[in-house]
């Protein structure tokens, strides 16, 4: 088949060349146009779910919707681990599928189960996440035009409107885009304030209200009439303000002052329309809302907190954006002698893309869209801008650059080795075109395949391997050509001869990669996600290889090899075999004091390898930190707020910093399943060139190179954690964006590490935690050690006694009612604005509300007692006519009818029905010290659980960790023989984060790679019909197996799954030398030559080859070696190997295989041991 395909491109040399050609132009194509990701996504398919309870406490969210839930979605196919945090009000699952699971597929199963879940409370809807890891690729906040005082003109809820209801359908409409999660801001409503007085004064019930103000703001379809040949719909419109938008009439608009007056004053309109609602009436004398609101005699609108009466509020928000960034000049150049921008209140999105689809085309169409929406009038509020806070183009860039000057750098580096060694320039232009056209070859494929590419396929590919097959062929048929071997043939015919002698050892060298490369391509797991896309690009550029080869090389030669005259090795190739053969022959002379050195060196780097550490993958920079603040469970949002803005500050005196965003609590949606105790920090970075000299240098280094350096990023964040520390009470992580989102998808945990301490009880739980947290803390290298709290919200909890409600014939749904309406609000009815719907909520004003005993106070209803006149207790009021009593006559005077009696008593011989009144404190039973309901105790305040966490079913606790300045696997060995003791009986601990999947990668391929190893001493026995000969090729693993742990040592980088990758590269060309060496020391005994001629011979004639292999596999990697811009941090420990490896061939090999051949290669060599030499 081989010599079929060669005798075919002899044949067609210049159809080859067209197709040549043809192959670069499409692979230039494909490789502009190919998806590029910073970072493949190493997660496998998570289904996340989200349920909310308002009101719950967790312990509820837990009993009522997280426990339903897990055994709902419980025994899915395929489903690995089910992860649940239960918050107030929240529930939020983490549904973990096999890697290879189709995510829409998986997707469907989870809505499919949802549908049939059983035992949720009537207002619970489960829904599912768009959230994916690696998904979210923008943010954006929304400028807010500024007044000539220096004020916002627009108002929060505007803002949030706007990016609820028009930025979010935008961009869901783009291609390949999920979601929009919208965080900070305020989500208007309309809020009905109440005065209780006046509605114990006129008999009115808070349903009275409701139904009065839902009664009068609707549509209603009367069907048809019909009017001769036509059909007239009938309809009744009664809407607040008609159902118009008003923003729609102010986006022609060009002065945001006038916009913002124009909102205002339709505001004003529908809340006057509000407040004009006849609720009820007395002797035909309409009883209107404005009557039975807290007089509203303020300015509006003011603080919605100090508003009585109607007016435009907010729903109670569940966290808060807020961005500082420096102040620029004129032409955007960064001031710091200017104030800085500080803004304390900010609307966010952040887009998300779907999962497995392409990062790309994705932001250049949101950034289109964005640039559309900013330029195009109409669009937007006038005045307000979409400002980008976050786009992941700047790292695909930043990767993709750093990349491509390594892919280049490399290929002129390899291009000057066989320039060097080849002698010939025709024959080293031969070899060296093979590089590009096999990358772009992959890159094709790549692109045919709909694949992407990523910083690892792309930047972790060694020329040395690529080139060799090219290497094998073209230097065969110089070297029979430049010889005169067979001059008397057809110059067809001697390059078809030459090509013919390497078909062996090219099938043996192709057998023996992909045996190599088996690992690469039967990792599991994150490893699998983030090295399966290097492996198949190696395997396509491998392929590509060979096939050019085959057909490209052996064409190219007979174009271009015509009248070659025979050459001698040039000066350098003559230099480094006749400096070789006189050391050899030394070292052949002293052959047991060589052997000694090489075990003794064997020894050495055994002794080594327990100061070798490992980690699982050294860390992308991203370019950003990524903060993390774990605050005390029970804070406020307002508490949460100013710890942010004292870090906010604090950070943003780094000058290293470029902007700091911060977000307190969750976003509305509850995608983020967090409470005000989580802080998080966003830190886009300057990039590392533009940052100032602010680090001493030690005294030795100062004469030399001035007082002072730039930091490192290491030293950036242990100083910037050194200031934060001053913030008492708080938990600190470091991390980086991407990272952050991949950490928590894959352990569930907010942070790289973590210990989950497994238990029922949750007080035991946290107990244990904080003993395990002290553990952790004193193991040297352990940072950002913090509890995520369990306990620790308080929770007034008001226990109905039943008796006490059976006396009034008051039910748990009537006290529920009148907490919620008093507390939080009650939603009865909706503003529809457009396309737009806000809810009409009814709540207490802020004075009648603001602690426990106002609260206790509250009237309660008894909606399902009535008394009637002569038997009406001296709580009762006079009865009114409204919604729920009856038609209501109208009038039109705006004067109240007046009442005889008392304020708080009604007179007793009212003829018709009255509902009864009770405080709340009348209905309940209080609590004692141990939080058990007794008459005898005096309060309602009770400590309860902030989040609990579930998983497979079991509650949890985590403490959260990171490493730094030395390595994971040792650090954990240390903390796990500190919390081993601590743990309880019926309680177990779990190590997760990288640290369990450094684990579980290592394990696999502890059992991996023996097999690829067996299978390539199967392909030597093959080769050499000799085990001792197959033995003897293992010793040049072990020797580059040496350079590459001492590569590491010596540069002080962990042994991680990316070390890994780099062993198992030049495993393949480490036998691949080996072999071709002792095939040729065996050819020659085979011949008759005596065993030291044959090995000084066979090892001239490998000079070359070896040195061109060795040096064009280190230098086409050590542009990656060296490199420290961002992206290159992932790709570095696999070049480190690999170019620590191959030096190991240069210095140790080349002279190790013949010594160690001279000890057994007296015997006759086996028949055909000797066919690999070409």
């Amino acid at each position: 088949m081989i010599r079929l395909l060669i005798a075919w491109a002899l044949n067609s040399r210049f159809i080859v060349v067209l197709l040549a050609l043809a192959l670069a132009g499409f692979g230039v194509y494909a490789f502009l146009n190919v998806n590029v990701e910073a970072y493949p996504d190493p997660a496998p398919t998570i289904i996340e779910v989200v349920a909310q309870y308002p009101g719950a406490s967790a312990e509820e969210v837990e009993r009522k919707v997280t426990i339903p839930l897990e055994i709902a979605l419980a025994g899915m196919p395929h489903l690995t681990i089910t992860r649940t945090k239960s918050l107030a009000g929240l529930c939020h699952m983490r549904n973990q599928f096999e890697y290879g699971v189709d995510f829409y597929a998986a997707r469907q199963e989870v809505i499919n189960r949802l549908a049939s879940a059983q035992g949720l409370p009537s207002n619970v809807v489960p829904q599912i996440s768009p959230f994916t890891p690696t998904g979210e690729l923008y943010r954006y906040q929304l400028s807010n035009p500024k007044d000539q005082w220096g004020q916002p003109l627009y108002t929060l809820q505007d803002l949030k409107a706007l990016e609820d209801w028009v930025l979010e359908h935008e961009f869901k409409r783009l291609p390949r885009i999920a979601d929009v999660d919208g965080y900070g801001g305020l989500v208007k409503r309309y809020e009905v304030r109440p005065n209780p007085k006046k509605l114990q004064q006129y008999g009115i019930t808070l349903q009275q209200v409701e139904n009065a103000i839902s009664n009068s703001n609707a549509n209603l379809g009367a069907g048809f009439l019909n009017q001769g040949r036509n059909a007239v719909n009938v309809r009744v419109l009664g809407l607040f303000g008609r159902g118009l938008d008003p923003a729609e009439e102010v986006l022609g608009m060009d002065n945001p002052t006038d916009a913002a007056r124009c909102l205002r004053e339709e505001e004003a309109s529908r809340v006057e329309e509000i407040r004009n609602v006849v609720v009820a009436t007395v002797n035909n004398i309409p009883i209107r809302v404005r009557e039975l609101v807290v007089p509203d005699d303020r300015t509006y609108p003011t603080d919605p907190d100090a508003l009585p009466g109607v007016f435009v509020g907010a729903q109670p928000r569940l966290g808060k954006i807020s961005l500082w960034h420096p102040r620029r000049d004129a032409q955007g150049r960064e001031n710091r002698d200017f104030e800085p921008n500080d803004q304390e209140d900010k609307v966010q999105g952040t887009v998300l893309m779907r999962k497995n689809e392409y990062t790309k085309p994705s932001l250049d169409a949101i950034k289109k869209k964005v640039e559309e929406l900013n330029n195009t009038p109409g669009q937007l509020l006038p005045g307000v801008k979409i400002e980008p806070s976050f786009d992941l183009t700047p790292l695909i860039n930043h990767t993709t650059e750093t990349v491509r000057e390594n892919l280049v750098t490399g290929m002129v580096l390899v291009t000057i080795v066989l320039l060097m060694f080849l002698s010939n320039i025709r024959s080293a232009i031969i070899v060296a075109i093979n590089i590009p056209l096999a990358l772009l070859f992959a890159f094709s494929i790549l692109f045919l395949r709909g694949q992407s590419a990523n910083l690892l396929s792309i930047g972790a590919v060694d020329f040395g391997i690529i080139v060799d097959s090219s290497v094998i062929i073209v230097e065969n048929i110089y070297r029979h050509i430049s010889s005169g071997d067979y001059a008397h043939l057809p110059l067809k015919d001697r390059i078809a001869r030459a090509c013919a002698e390497v078909e062996k050892p090219l099938l043996f060298s192709t057998l023996i990669m992909v045996c190599a490369f088996i690992p690469l391509f039967t990792m599991q797991g994150p490893e699998g996600q983030i090295f399966g896309p290097m492996a198949q690009t190696y395997a396509f550029a491998l392929g590509g290889a060979l096939l050019l080869a085959l057909v490209l090389a052996p064409a190219l030669c007979l174009i271009f090899f015509k009248n070659l005259k025979p050459a001698r090795d040039n000066f350098l190739v003559h230099w480094l075999k006749s400096s070789y053969l006189r050391q050899l022959d030394r070292y052949l002379r002293y052959r047991w004091l060589t052997l000694g050195f090489f075990l003794l060196l064997v020894g050495g780097t055994g002794a080594a390898l327990p100061f070798l550490g490992s980690e699982f993958m050294p860390e992308l920079e991203e370019g950003n930190l990524y903060l993390r603040a774990t605050l005390a469970p029970n804070v406020s949002l307002a508490e949460g707020a100013d710890i942010a803005h004292k870090a906010r500050k604090i950070m943003a005196g780094f000058p290293e910093v470029a902007s700091v965003q911060s977000q307190v609590g969750r976003p509305d949606d509850g995608t983020d399943p967090s409470g005000f105790y989580n802080v998080e920090f966003n830190l886009p970075l300057y990039p590392e060139e533009q940052w100032p000299a602010e680090a001493e240098r030690p005294a030795w280094q100062k004469w030399l190179m001035g007082g002072k350096r730039r930091r490192t990023k290491p030293e950036l964040v242990a100083a910037m954690n050194d200031k934060l520390q001053t913030i008492t009470g708080v938990d600190w992580n470091f991390s980086q964006y991407i990272r952050d989102n991949v950490s928590e998808a894959l352990s569930g945990v907010k942070g790289d590490n973590s210990v989950k301490i497994i238990g029922p009880n949750l007080k035991k739980l946290e107990e244990v935690a904080d003993q395990v947290k002290s553990a952790l803390a004193s193991v040297k290298g352990m940072e950002d050690v913090g509890v995520f709290k369990i306990m620790g919200q308080p929770n007034l909890e008001f226990s109905v006694d039943p008796k006490k409600c059976q006396k009034w014939n008051v039910s748990t749904a009537d006290i529920e009612n009148a907490v919620n309406a008093a507390v939080g609000g009650q939603a009865f009815s909706s503003m529809v604005e457009g396309e737009k719907s806000f809810d009409i909520a009814i709540r207490w004003p802020q004075d009648m509300r603001g602690s426990e005993e106002k609260i206790l106070d509250i009237l309660v209803d008894a909606t399902n007692n009535t008394v009637t006149g002569g038997n009406t207790p001296s709580t009762a009021q006079t009865p009114v006519g409204g919604p729920s009593t009856g038609p209501s006559a109208t009038g039109t005077s705006n004067t109240p009818p007046t009442i005889h009696g008392s304020a708080n008593v009604a007179p007793l011989n009212n003829p018709t029905a009255s509902v009864p009144r009770r405080r709340l404190r009348e209905l309940l039973t209080p609590l004692n010290e141990h939080g058990e309901p007794d008459e005898k105790g005096s309060t309602y305040l009770r400590p309860g659980a902030s989040t609990i966490g579930r998983e497979q079913g079991h509650r949890l606790i985590p403490i959260k960790f990171s490493v730094r300045g030395r390595d994971l696997a040792g650090a954990v060995a240390e903390a796990q023989a500190k919390v081993s003791p601590l743990v309880p009986a019926g309680y177990r601990v779990e190590w997760s984060g990288e640290f369990q999947e450094m684990q579980e990668a290592f394990s696999r391929l502890m059992w991996i790679i023996p097999v690829s190893l067996a299978l390539i001493f199967g392909l030597l026995y093959m080769a050499f019909h000799d085990i001792i000969d197959a033995l003897l090729v293992f010793a040049n693993v072990v020797a580059l197996a040496m350079g590459g742990v001492w590569a590491l040592l010596l540069t002080g980088n962990n042994f991680s799954i990316s070390a890994a990758v780099g062993f198992i590269s030049i495993f393949g060309v480490a036998i691949m030398d080996g072999l071709l060496s002792i095939s040729y020391f065996n050819a020659l005994r085979a011949k008759g030559v005596v065993l030291r001629e044959a090995i000084l011979e066979g090892a001239a004639k490998r000079v070359r080859p070896m040195f061109m292999t060795a040096l064009t596999a280190i230098l086409g990697l050590l542009p990656a070696a060296l490199s420290t811009k961002i992206g290159s941090q992932t790709q570095k420990p696999l070049a480190i190997v690999v170019v620590g490896g191959m030096l190991m061939t240069l210095v140790l090999n080349r002279y190790l295989m013949p010594v160690l051949y001279s000890f057994y290669g007296h015997r006759e060599p086996k028949a055909g041991s000797g066919g690999m030499a070409h």
